[in-house]
């Protein structure tokens, strides 16, 4: 009987949300804006990991060159469209990225509102927005903060998954409703597809969706089932709305056949632009190669401590996950027990608990299939749990109004413990992580880097990058720390056309934010070394432990493309980024390279960056930077 109780006052709750007025929601997202706001803003003067490739790609497409056979990219095309587009509108800024990320945050919180407020009721569609604008910023510093793949993908995701929900339901007129489905699942499923061709992990909504088409079958023909025993007056009261109009398997078939609508327009660009083969050759056989690097077994290990260390920091969301779960496998026995009983009163208890469980069970499924999608990539690198984010914020909504109903039947004292830890611990996540907003808000409004801010990790790391920038651009020593934000790319080539080889620089490794911070044009296509080498970029640091992914005839040859384009471009400047911490790795190894580095000559090192420069500007340089008499 618990759970009826605990059914009953969820009604009660759900009788009062009625009473929040349109009024109160926009006042709602006025502070959900200005939060949102105050928790992003402030990391808008950095750029953090992979951006440097996003905002490279974009401005190459600017400038007409051909994603994947022109520019080295290994996602689907969405986000390098994403950022040529906002940079085509506002210019290629870092605070244009920034505050389209804060609006891009609070529209995936306008869609869970929508998606909590249809599943459940307006308060928890507010809880669940509110959240999505507080736990999309709380997790490892920089990888939540910056417009990744997983958080522009989390947009149209959770759209998705808010449209296929909906399109299994059935309104009282079956003709108009088939036509209602119909519209659902296609846009659904179109959905999917754009949230695809941004991150193909996307397609774990349409895994989702076959799951829950499955689960709500037969949760369906229990209630029909239900329904027949009852007195008609009392399932009309009762039953609320018809189901099933449509058949799971033709629902499935619209979503799938919307997907490829949704991908449809991607890939019309790629042929046009002729670059399918690359596209297939970085995205899918790399992506692939990349996925299985590590075995399975590591890929488990990895599942259980990155997923332990994500929900102790956020462990608002596990509290609400467990106590969800909980609550749902108790409710689906109980309403399995109670249905076998007979007589109108065990029917309508069971309709009480049915009511409950079937939406719970819904986000359930919705946060396993994200989870697996998580996993895929094997890494659990804290921007892959955004895919998770939306379905836990569902899940912890749900789970905070349920504790709190529950906390009713309980005495003042346990109440009162229960709410402490739940504060305490959501304490615990904001000084966690937004120490570092309110160190940063202070240097704002001082004007001057603190002490606990010179050295963190992303300022050091911009620092070598604008110092190498600095220098490709042949500016004054110290201008990194003297110059504006973007100073150093000021009058580059970006503004006007390429007409010397100090246009161009070429960066061996995964830095591609130099190319950004020194605004010169990149002198090869490949942004990154993992189709030259065939190590991925997150383990070709580690001196001898990686291997590569690829056969060395095709690295080969992608190194001869590369001598190619830089016998094209000649750039000045050319910056080893790998051979600072692996030598095995470094530029000068690869034999297909040599002719072309024997035009260059090395001149030190910035930060942890091996510089070379043209022989033939080698001497100016020197005298240019020898040390100053006293």
């Amino acid at each position: 009987m618990r759970n009826e109780v605990l059914a009953d006052q969820q009604n009660q709750i759900n009788d009062k949300t009625d009473r929040i007025t349109r009024a109160t929601v926009l006042k709602v997202f006025v502070v959900i804006a200005v939060v949102s706001f105050m928790l992003r803003i402030f990391y808008a003067r950095h750029l953090y990991e992979d951006e440097g490739l996003w905002f490279t790609a974009g401005e190459e497409i600017l400038r007409g060159k051909a994603l994947y056979r022109e520019i080295y990219f290994d996602k689907p095309p969405g986000l390098a469209l994403v950022y040529a587009l906002l940079f085509w509108i506002f210019g290629a800024h870092i605070i244009t990225v920034r505050l389209f990320t804060i609006a891009y945050s609070i529209a995936i919180s306008a869609v869970l509102y929508l998606f909590g407020s249809w599943l459940y009721d307006r308060r928890v569609g507010l809880w669940a927005a509110a959240m999505f604008a507080v736990f999309s910023t709380t997790y490892v510093t920089g990888h939540v903060h910056g417009l990744g793949t997983d958080l522009v993908m989390a947009l149209p995701y959770t759209g998705a998954a808010y449209l296929l929900v909906r399109s299994r339901r059935a309104g009282r007129r079956a003709g108009a409703n088939q036509i209602n489905q119909v519209r659902l699942a296609l846009a659904g499923g179109v959905l999917v597809g754009v949230a695809f061709q941004v991150n193909p992990k996307g397609i774990f909504d349409l895994i989702f969706f076959a799951v829950f088409l499955i689960a709500s079958r037969r949760w369906l023909r229990k209630a029909g089932n239900a329904t027949a025993e009852l007195s008609a007056a009392k399932a009309s009261v009762i039953a609320g709305p018809t189901y099933d109009v449509q058949s799971a398997f033709r629902l499935f078939a619209l979503a799938a056949g919307g997907f490829v609508i949704g991908s449809l327009p991607f890939l019309v660009y790629i042929a046009a632009t002729r670059s399918l083969r690359t596209y297939w050759s970085y995205v899918w056989d790399w992506g692939a190669r990349y996925g299985s690097y590590y075995g399975a077994g590591k890929i488990v290990l990895s599942a259980l401590t990155r997923s332990a260390d994500y929900f102790t920091l956020n462990n608002t969301l596990l509290i609400s996950l467990i106590f969800l779960a909980a609550i749902t496998v108790r409710r689906g026995f109980n309403s399995a027990t109670t249905a076998a009983r007979s007589g109108d009163q065990a029917m309508e208890a069971s309709f009480t608990v049915r009511s409950a469980f079937d939406p719970d069970a819904t986000v359930l499924i919705w946060f396993a299939a994200s989870y697996l999608g998580v996993m895929v990539g094997g890494r659990f690198f804290a921007h892959y749990f955004i895919q998770i984010l939306p379905s836990l914020c569902l899940v912890g909504a749900r789970g905070l109004t349920g504790i709190l109903a529950s906390l009713r039947m309980g005495g003042s004292a346990f109440r009162r413990g229960v709410i402490a830890i739940i504060v305490i611990g959501f304490a615990f996540t904001l000084v966690r992580f937004h120490g570092r907003s309110a160190m940063l808000a202070a240097d704002v409004i001082r004007g001057k880097v603190s002490e606990a801010n010179v050295a963190w990790y992303y300022r050091e790391r911009n620092q070598e990058e604008r110092m190498v920038a600095a220098l490709v651009r042949e500016l004054p020593e110290g201008a990194a720390d003297q110059i504006g934000l973007e100073d150093i790319r000021a009058s580059g080539p970006r503004t006007r056309a390429a007409d010397r080889q100090s246009d161009y620089v070429f960066v061996w490794g995964y830095r591609p934010e130099i190319y950004y911070w020194a605004g010169l044009l990149p002198a090869s296509r490949y942004l990154s070394t993992q189709p030259l080498t065939g190590v991925p970029a997150d383990v070709h640091y580690f001196g001898d432990d990686y291997r590569s992914l690829l056969d060395e005839a095709v690295t080969a040859r992608a190194r001869a493309e590369l001598a190619r384009d830089l016998e094209e471009t000649q750039p000045k400047y050319i910056v080893d980024e790998i051979g600072f911490f692996n030598r095995d790795l470094a530029i000068l190894k690869y034999p297909e390279l040599e002719t072309v580095m024997s035009e260059y000559k090395a001149v030190g090192s910035t930060g942890r960056f091996l510089i070379y420069i043209r022989k033939e500007f080698r001497q100016k340089y020197l005298l240019r930077n020898q040390p100053k008499q006293p």
